[in-house]
């Protein structure tokens, strides 16, 4: 029997994820979920539901929620359990000043020339936020695209540390943003995000690092005064 040399060539097993990668998968995962909101301020999270649905034991999920709690987006206590942190308004004041503090740090150290498939995907980025802006509210949808942009912002520095606390603080504050977004125009809070990808597409096509921090820190700056009509009182 005759076989094409495709055909001989044995298949080989898939990788087998590590215990790494499934942590960072599964963090990634309820880390988003409480971001976008599906998992609500008061909510518990219930280990031996997501041990369940992530097929694995409790003893990963315990070790992502012990993660999450050190980041102030979980709290755990006896007899109660695991439940999603409260959103914060003062917190996101404070966190929001850092953040433009940070912004021109992000793209001034260690800064990384970005590849054409970075700019591709933030095109496709500015692609998705006009069909966000064009169509009906879509909150959830916005949160995750506001998620996409950020890890793509983090990709411009190769300091880590300075990496991973921006990290840590946009999570701290992602919540709030969302939860006001229903008493914003749409089409406003739309274009703020459009505005943003394509500014940052600009400086980047002529090598403007500096320029991508002040983006990053005008775009910041108009969220905070955007929602600072709420805070009477706050």
């Amino acid at each position: 029997m005759n076989m094409t040399a495709e055909a001989m060539v044995p298949t080989l097993p898939p990788r087998r994820e590590t215990q790494a990668e499934r942590f960072e998968r599964i963090y990634r995962i309820i880390r988003e979920r409480i971001s976008v909101l599906e998992y609500g301020p008061g909510i518990v999270l219930n280990e031996a539901l997501l041990s369940e649905e992530f097929e694995v034991s409790r003893t990963p999920i315990r070790s992502v929620l012990q993660r999450l709690n050190y980041e102030g987006l979980v709290t755990t206590r006896n007899g109660v359990g695991t439940t999603v942190t409260e959103v914060d308004v003062k917190t996101f004041k404070d966190i929001y000043a850092l953040r433009m503090r940070l912004a021109d740090d992000l793209s001034l150290l260690s800064p990384v020339t970005p590849s054409p498939k970075m700019l591709d995907e933030l095109r496709e980025l500015q692609l998705n936020a006009r069909k966000l802006r064009s169509g009906s509210p879509d909150h959830k949808a916005y949160a995750k695209l506001c998620n996409a942009i950020h890890e793509q912002q983090l990709d411009l520095t190769e300091n880590k540390i300075l990496a991973e606390i921006n990290d840590l603080l946009y999570y701290r504050a992602a919540r709030v943003w969302l939860s006001f977004l229903p008493n914003i125009d749409w089409n406003e809070a739309t274009k703020i995000l459009e505005n943003e990808i394509t500014d940052t597409i600009r400086a980047l096509e002529i090598g403007d690092m500096q320029g991508v921090g002040n983006v990053r820190r005008q775009h910041l700056y108009i969220i905070l005064k955007t929602i600072g009509r709420y805070f009477v009182g706050t």
